[in-house]
């Protein structure tokens, strides 16, 4: 049984709520609570609280957390956030009376080595608790980090999708630096390999006639994701031809529980910002924090590869046949 915590931006992209969705349908995973991070933090907790409740698991706690980065960084909000989840209005669980960084260091702190943390947005409460509590690192057992690029991707339009398109750890580089240097137990789940598992449309489609609540509230995220992803994709500069319902986040979370998903590799990841071409702009970028590999000593596991269709698989299965 893995005792879980999701720390998460959930809103604005559907794949935060599908994470929620497996970690609450898996049996493997004791859910010990739930993070927000970035941007408004009190609303991302109420989009946990209403996703919790609808599909039955009230229990799960919710702590809002820190939305502003620990650097420079600026905290962006799309502007769509909840849409499809509430629907049918606002919840009525609350979130918890308390701080995600105070959650955070005491459970990890009253339970050494049986806490494992799937982070599926910016580090910053992570970071935030590495640097209130040193024995934090110690008493963690495992964190796995939806992140980064190890190795840039050519999609099959010939599309570069480099390391601006991954925004998780960019949105708080300062933070992400103190997290991936702290010498925590990790696993690193980059954007190239959840670029590998989108779901199929014969999936989809089961979603849509499913009986469960969770697909259900799937349908109803991906209903409206057409144009918000539209959106997204011009705000930030990525080519709209290459789209896809890829399963990132939940990805993360099944690593947790089922680490035979992935082919993962021992190895040294620097963080650096280093120069970045990006060739669709014409212009190198300073500012863009790198996950680099070294020719050093390992420092952290690294998802390689991935069982695709076994992994889509199980998410659909747990989410059509669950709660």
């Amino acid at each position: 049984m893995e005792r879980l915590v999701i720390d998460t931006d959930i809103g604005t992209y559907y794949d935060d709520a599908f994470a929620v969705l497996l970690a609450a349908n898996s049996p493997e995973v004791q859910f010990e609570g739930v993070t927000t991070c970035y941007g408004d933090t009190e609303l991302r907790a109420e989009i946990a609280c209403k996703i919790l409740e609808f599909v039955g698991r009230p229990e799960v706690p919710v702590y809002a957390g820190i939305g502003d980065p620990l650097g420079e960084a600026e905290a962006l909000m799309f502007g769509f956030e909840g849409e499809g989840i509430f629907d049918d209005g606002r919840p009525e669980k609350k979130p918890e009376e308390g701080s995600a960084v105070e959650f955070l260091t005491r459970i990890v702190r009253e339970n050494p080595g049986e806490i494992t943390i799937c982070t599926l947005g910016t580090v910053t409460n992570v970071a935030a608790a590495i640097r209130q509590d040193p024995t934090f690192v110690e008493n963690l057992k495992h964190l796995i980090i939806m992140g980064g690029v190890i190795v840039p991707v050519v999609d099959e339009k010939g599309i570069t999708r480099s390391p601006v398109e991954e925004y998780n750890l960019n949105n708080d580089p300062v933070a992400a630096k103190i997290v991936m240097e702290s010498g925590a137990n990790i696993t690193l789940v980059p954007i190239d390999v959840t670029l590998r598992v989108p779901m199929s449309e014969q999936q989809i489609e089961a979603m849509r006639t499913a009986r469960s609540k969770s697909a259900q509230l799937v349908s109803r995220i991906l209903e409206p994701w057409p144009e918000q992803e539209r959106l997204i994709y011009l705000s930030v500069g990525i080519p709209t031809e290459f789209t896809g319902i890829w399963l990132h986040d939940p990805l993360t979370i099944a690593v947790a529980f089922d680490p035979s998903l992935i082919t993962s590799a021992r190895i040294h990841v620097a963080t650096e910002f280093a120069p970045t071409l990006v060739p669709r702009d014409l212009l190198i970028r300073h500012d863009i924090l790198r996950t680099i590999p070294k020719k050093k000593a390992p420092n952290m596991n690294v998802a390689v590869d991935v069982d695709a269709d076994r992994f889509t698989q199980l998410f659909a299965d747990r989410i059509t046949g669950g709660l």
